[in-house]
């Protein structure tokens, strides 16, 4: 792991003797995101064929047929993550005759607000379900996955789901973020609750084994087995308590570039024409 900022690893130093002093600090590493970062790959995208509201500051965009009867895919950036990630699956999606939607989260893009929570997340996943859906599938990204696998699971909207590099808990990815800055274990505990305060819920909401049995759709994972931000245990543990799902296995992509990766590509495009599947394993 690269060596941390002098300040930040300062501050991780202080989590053993403070660690509810500076929890807060971390607290907005999490939840705060940098709008100037364009995490790999940023590919060209056409321009969109309409700028959609959503209201509440809430930004999407549309490519493709407006018209209801054809087949909508919902695109959902992860953390830190921007729409451009998707070029060449909305490229090849285009090229299938699908309707093709890509979600600005809130900070991000250009939708509105300065930081977001898991709740948020679902609530604006929810709101492009209800005002833009039915979808045909939504393609989530990181944590843009795992949020879109909770919004659907609670409230449908769509009839299958691909998720690429997600993580199943967001409690293992706060302590994992945790232990990369190098907090304490008392830093960590003080940490978690500082986020649970300002998310207003528990993290342990967030983990795919308590929506399990809500989930009843066709559900295709992707991950890498070099990833180093979600490890690829993540897809494992999901596809392990999700019935029916679909894992495929990459190497050497990491996190971000299987994205636009084509043998991923024609995957995810596959999946969201198929009609019917069954669950398997893969290692492409």
């Amino acid at each position: 792991m690269p060596s941390l900022p002098l300040p930040i690893a300062a501050l991780a130093a202080a989590s053993y003797v403070v660690p509810s002093l500076v929890a807060p600090f971390f607290r907005r590493m999490m939840l705060v995101p940098r709008r100037h970062v364009r995490p790999p790959p940023v590919l060209v995208m056409p321009e969109a064929d309409e700028r959609l509201y959503l209201g509440d500051g809430l930004v999407a965009w549309r490519w493709g047929d407006s018209d209801p009867a054809v087949p909508r895919v919902l695109l959902v950036h992860g953390f830190e993550g921007n729409r451009g990630q998707f070029g060449a699956l909305l490229e090849a999606l285009l090229e299938q005759g699908f309707s093709v939607v890509a979600l600005d989260v809130p900070a991000h893009g250009q939708s509105a607000g300065d930081q977001l929570t898991a709740v948020s997340f679902v609530a604006a996943i929810d709101r492009a379900l209800g005002q833009l859906g039915p979808f045909h599938a939504v393609v989530g990204h990181s944590m843009g996955g795992a949020m879109s696998l909770f919004s659907v699971a609670r409230r449908g909207g769509a009839k299958r789901l691909a998720l690429v590099s997600a993580p199943s808990s967001l409690g293992r990815e706060l302590r994992r973020f945790a232990k990369m800055v190098g907090l304490s274990r008392r830093g960590t505990a003080a940490f978690i609750a500082s986020v649970e305060r300002q998310v207003g819920r528990p993290a342990a909401d967030f983990d795919v084994r308590r929506i399990a049995g809500q989930v009843n759709l066709p559900l295709l994972m992707v991950h890498d087995q070099t990833d180093r931000q979600v490890p690829v245990v993540e897809a494992a543990r999901s596809a392990h308590v999700l019935p029916g799902a679909e894992l495929i296995v990459t190497r050497g992509l990491g996190h971000n570039r299987l994205l636009a990766d084509p043998a991923v590509v024609q995957a995810i495009v596959e999946f969201v024409a198929r009609q019917e599947i069954t669950g398997s394993a893969s290692i492409v």
